[in-house]
């Protein structure tokens, strides 16, 4: 079990619902968070502008390493420079909507006058022309920072470019993927990019883990932890942004701190895919009515194992159990090909999945050379399994 966090490190439901939350520590994050908060800071002592562009795949931690420099720069420079940062979001907003964003956002940090009448119902020129009075009215360092900069035209975003290098602003962008092809025209007008790579399985573990314990007051199976990672893993991509968005769905359950909820978990983290990659009931119905009455038991065996477990994995040493059992149940001789053959079965269709949180010693398997795992998940809910054993075994 994740062990209870009650010490100071303890946050609560923010960590995971706040977009804006920032964790105590960003792991794995080290080099790009230091080169970030170097070139920010030496920028407000030198008083020079930025354009940076962070890229890669939503949910890869582009936000989170923005605004945690930023944090920073802002605690360091508290008694230095009056610093503000504008955050916008620009995924489905007219160029109108922006520019008035940007326009309230600045008139409120600075406590401008202004009469907003005066910008109501007026075309993109006039707002073009009071945001940039409005910027040139500012000394202290501002940050502007543009999440989701592929929804924007190019050339409108070109302008916020060229205006960024002609004052005192620096401009932040993200991007998820470049949806037009004008977007990579702009790449060379950037002063530092960075595209960020994705995690492997044990970092993206450590990730969702230390949220967990931010999260929640009480232990967390660590199994449960690892069960998302190999789902993320196995049916997305690695980034921890599929794993909070899990996490966010599965809280009141893990609220209740009740383990008779194991297989409403299962259900709702498999439901948090769109396209499931294995085949549906009906194709494993006809799939089984096809197969030997061993690999019939086999799987009965294994849905038992996780109902009555309420386990998220299965070992080698378990399979190979089961194995047993389901030879001795239909007094058929025990042939180890058979099983790495059964097994290798019920990896193409999906029933089973190799986590990858440990791969087993090579002399622990010396019967099994195309068996290299230690631990296997289901993707499909062992209740449901039961069902379509059943429904075979009655036809």
């Amino acid at each position: 079990m994740i062990k209870s966090n009650l010490n100071k490190n303890y946050i609560g439901p923010k960590a995971l619902f706040d977009p804006t939350y920032i964790p105590p520590c960003l792991l794995y994050r080290k080099k790009e968070e230091h080169s970030l908060f170097s070139i920010l800071n030496d920028s407000i002592s030198d008083e020079f502008s930025l354009n940076i562009l962070y890229h890669g795949i939503n949910g890869i931690g582009k936000k989170v390493i923005v605004n945690k420099v930023l944090n920073d720069l802002l605690i360091q420079n508290q008694d230095i420079n009056k610093i503000n940062k504008v955050t916008l979001d620009c995924r489905e907003k007219k160029l109108e909507e922006l520019i008035f964003s940007l326009i309230n956002d600045l008139i409120s940090f600075y406590n401008l006058k202004f009469d907003y009448r005066t910008i109501l119902d007026s075309n993109i020129t006039h707002l073009w022309n009071t945001f940039k009075f409005i910027c040139n009215k500012i000394d202290s360092p501002l940050f502007f920072i543009f999440n989701n900069i592929e929804y924007l035209e190019p050339e409108i975003f070109h302008k916020f470019l060229q205006f960024s290098k002609e004052t005192n602003i620096t401009l932040i962008s993200t991007v998820n993927k470049f949806l037009q092809p004008g977007t990579m025209d702009l790449l060379s007008e950037f002063d530092f990019k960075h595209k960020l790579n994705f995690f492997t399985y044990h970092e993206l573990y450590s990730i969702l883990k230390q949220r967990a314990l931010l999260s929640f007051s009480h232990e967390i199976d660590k199994d449960l932890i690892g069960y998302i990672t190999d789902l993320i893993c196995d049916q997305y991509v690695p980034v921890p942004g599929k794993g909070i968005e899990i996490l966010r769905d599965i809280y009141p359950i893990l609220r209740a701190n009740k383990t008779s909820y194991n297989f409403e978990l299962l259900e709702v983290c498999q439901n948090e895919f769109d396209t499931f990659q294995i085949s549906d009931e009906f194709s494993i119905i006809n799939y089984l009515s096809e197969e030997d009455i061993l690999i019939v038991i086999f799987l009965d065996n294994l849905s038992n194992f996780f109902i009555s477990k309420m386990n998220y994995y299965i070992s080698f040493n378990e399979l190979i159990e089961l194995y047993d059992l389901s030879c001795e149940s239909l007094e058929y001789t025990k042939n180890y090909n058979e099983f790495q053959s059964l097994i290798g079965e019920l990896l193409n269709i999906g029933v089973l999945k190799p986590s990858k949180k440990s791969k087993g010693k090579a002399n622990t398997y010396e019967r099994f050379n195309n068996v290299k795992y230690d631990f296997f998940f289901t993707l499909i809910n062992p209740k449901q399994l039961k069902i379509i054993i059943d429904t075979i075994f009655n036809q």
